[in-house]
């Protein structure tokens, strides 16, 4: 489902500023997250365990926001999907770099407040979509570059995101992901290598975000 423009503006509770790259980002949403976790009941915990993670600026989207612009130049003109967009910062950074992105989320606050975030920044709108990554609505290999931002935080999520990149990518594409060196996340990379990529850790950083710094490495995946 796309986020129209008939949407009615979602009301912001609170506004974060992201310093990426010599740019200030400004992102709104309806509060943070634990405000959010307080207010749910217990029909919002059931299988899926919808917590509203997306209410939340990660620290590894930061990174992956750097990288992106970074890499601006690389990314001007290519189709680009954006894994769990969140408020939306890493999709705002790709487009304002030129690249032609979409990006999705499980939550539709998420995709409504990433579209208004864009339209805040002034930056072309991506493709905000509503979309569950176990049953991805993509065309096959129609993507050069797949990232997301601390995704594989549950090891349930690993096989149905390697089979979305070995589904969305375009032969010789590149996949980057953002990942706060959380020990649930370290089976994945050999999983990887036994599914035919090749897991590469291209750098680790220092994140400054909301008084605290986070160690995020980021990686760049690719098909043998």
């Amino acid at each position: 489902m796309k986020a129209g423009a008939a949407d009615t503006m979602p009301d912001p509770g609170s506004r974060v500023e992201v310093r990426v790259e010599g740019r200030t980002w400004l992102l709104d949403r309806a509060a943070d997250m634990e405000a959010l976790w307080d207010a749910m009941d217990g029909d919002d915990l059931g299988e899926d365990e919808r917590l509203p993670y997306w209410a939340e600026v990660w620290p590894a989207s930061v990174l992956l926001a750097r990288h992106i612009l970074r890499n601006a130049e690389l990314l001007r003109g290519r189709t680009c999907l954006d894994v769990g967009c969140g408020l939306g910062l890493t999709g705002m950074a790709a487009s304002s770099a030129g690249a032609r992105v979409a990006a999705f989320d499980y939550e539709w606050p998420a995709v409504r407040f990433a579209r208004h975030n864009a339209a805040l920044n002034g930056v072309e709108q991506p493709l905000w979509l509503l979309m569950d990554w176990r049953r991805p609505a993509l065309r096959r290999g129609a993507f050069d570059f797949i990232w997301g931002g601390d995704v594989l935080y549950e090891k349930r999520f690993f096989d149905p995101l390697i089979r979305l990149f070995r589904h969305a990518l375009a032969p010789g594409g590149r996949i980057w992901i953002g990942e706060p060196v959380r020990t649930v996340s370290r089976p994945v990379w050999d999983e990887l290598r036994q599914e035919g990529f090749s897991p590469e850790k291209l750098t680790v950083e220092k994140v400054a975000l909301c008084g605290q710094n986070a160690t995020v490495n980021l990686w760049e995946i690719v098909v043998r």
